[in-house]
């Protein structure tokens, strides 16, 4: 039973009732008339009858209930759930910064705010929003001017449908309406365009970095991220069997992954490993950082941007080693495990930069079907005649004629119309012929038809009786 009263003698009438899950509940009714609240209380005791009877779902009224609440509260609750299930700091702060400047843009205070007109209108003014980026180009480098790329627009129609998926799974919203957006073609317009290093450059960088050449040969022939390099021990390197555990908490996939070592590699860790090294330490104390690589790129002879305007950076030297193992005839499954990708298109598309010499290597070991010797014949014999096809060998296989297509000109004259003529007009060919009684041998009352001789052909002769 609802109860009314008012805190302290004074104020609004306050109502407490227990909800249709046995939750005691209070709310204030308002107005300090107390018959006013006094129905009030009534109404709210008669919805937790028909929410207990399942005539109101109440699903629907949480719904309702947080649709009216602030969108700010939502989103500081999805971002402390990413934090909860240990996502990237970085990663949590883009997705705040993202979402905070689409709220602001579309000027969404609600959940119901967000509708799929508001936001693809969002996602259409991004492309006209300049960026600064300092751009190298062959010879030079140039500020220029830049507009937000596809990809990090469909970052941010990702994340507007994540937040939603969250909210509908916390039964916040019904569904998502975002759902249906669809993403922009990012094959158009790639911002980011990343070569691989060649052997001869690879060799290079390598000897002219000093101390740090050994993270750069390693980089390069395992595919590790630059924070998995800088995340391994040596507990995670297996010298005697020649492999690196890339462990669940420091990989990207989340799960413990192995990666094979080549000889070299092996033989430059167990230089590197200091006397007595602790299984904790780290292999790597630090990564160099882009404005190093860039240094050391230059100290090679390398050029950072090639004529195609395609880049060199640290990620470029995971693309080198996809190619180097493309190069090496290394099947893509394989390629895929080395990699460590969830799927072999990624590993394909992605990092795999083969070059035309590449193809030719390719070309070269196509088989030889021994047809140079004949060519010549083959020109001298084109204005000769086609040999004959030869005749089957079963009647089944007998090619038809049908009597409305044009008769060759080597057939023989039909034996049984005496003084035929044949004539060809177009594609139809007719016969004619001057005796029709000549065709069907007349028969009698008592006789039937093919109890005496009949002509060779009755459907020609039923031709000749109706033309």
């Amino acid at each position: 039973m609802a109860t009314v009263f008012k805190r302290n003698g004074k104020g609004n009438w306050i109502i407490q009732w227990f909800d249709h899950e046995g939750v005691r509940r209070e709310k204030s009714s308002r107005t300090t008339d107390k018959r006013a609240a006094e129905r009030l209380a009534s109404k709210l005791e008669s919805d937790v009858m028909l929410r207990r009877e399942g005539i109101i779902d109440p699903a629907a009224d949480r719904i309702a209930e947080h649709g009216s609440c602030p969108l700010a509260a939502h989103l500081e609750e999805y971002l402390d759930d990413l934090r909860h299930r240990g996502c990237n700091p970085r990663h949590v702060k883009t997705v705040e910064c993202q979402l905070k400047r689409m709220f602001e843009d579309i000027e969404a205070k609600r959940l119901s705010d967000l509708d799929p007109v508001r936001v693809q209108r969002h996602l259409r003014a991004l492309r006209t929003v300049p960026v600064k980026q300092l751009r190298a180009t062959v010879g030079e480098q140039d500020k220029v001017v830049r507009t937000i790329g596809p990809r990090t627009i469909n970052a941010v129609r990702a994340a507007v449908i994540a937040f939603l998926n969250w909210n509908v799974r916390t039964e916040r919203l019904a569904s998502n309406p975002c759902q249906y957006i669809p993403k922009v073609d990012e094959t158009r317009d790639k911002r980011v365009k990343r070569r691989a290093l060649t052997e001869d450059e690879l060799k290079r960088l390598i000897t002219s970095s000093g101390p740090r050449g050994n993270f750069y040969l390693v980089a390069a022939l395992t595919g590790l991220r630059m924070k998995e390099m800088t995340s391994l021990t040596w507990d995670d390197v297996d010298l005697a069997n020649e492999a690196i555990l890339v462990r669940a908490n420091k990989g990207k996939a989340k799960r413990d992954d192995w990666i094979a070592l080549s000889p070299e590699v092996t033989a430059a860790l167990r230089q590197m490993r200091p006397a007595g090294a602790s299984p904790v330490a780290r292999v790597f104390q630090t990564s160099p950082t882009t404005r190093t690589f860039s240094a050391d790129l230059k100290r090679a002879a390398i050029a950072e941007y090639d004529e195609l305007g395609r880049r060199v950076d640290r990620h470029a030297l995971r693309t080198t080693t996809g190619t180097l193992l493309a190069q090496a005839g290394v099947t893509p499954q394989q390629a895929q495990r080395q990699m460590r990708h969830a799927d072999i298109s990624t590993t394909l598309r992605h990092y795999t930069d083969l070059r035309l010499p590449d193809q030719a290597k390719a070309a070269a070991k196509l088989p030889s079907v021994g047809v140079g010797s004949t060519l010549d014949e083959t020109d001298e014999s084109d204005d000769s005649d086609p040999a004959p096809d030869p005749a089957p060998a079963e009647p089944q296989h007998w090619p038809q004629q049908s009597l409305h297509e044009t008769a060759p000109s080597d057939a023989d004259r039909c034996d049984c119309v005496p003084n035929g003529q044949l004539e060809i007009e177009g594609s139809e060919t007719r016969f004619r012929t001057a005796k029709r009684d000549v065709l069907r041998t007349p028969a009698n009352g008592f006789q039937k038809a093919g109890d005496r001789t009949r002509t060779d052909d009755i459907q020609l002769g039923k031709l000749t009786f109706y033309h």
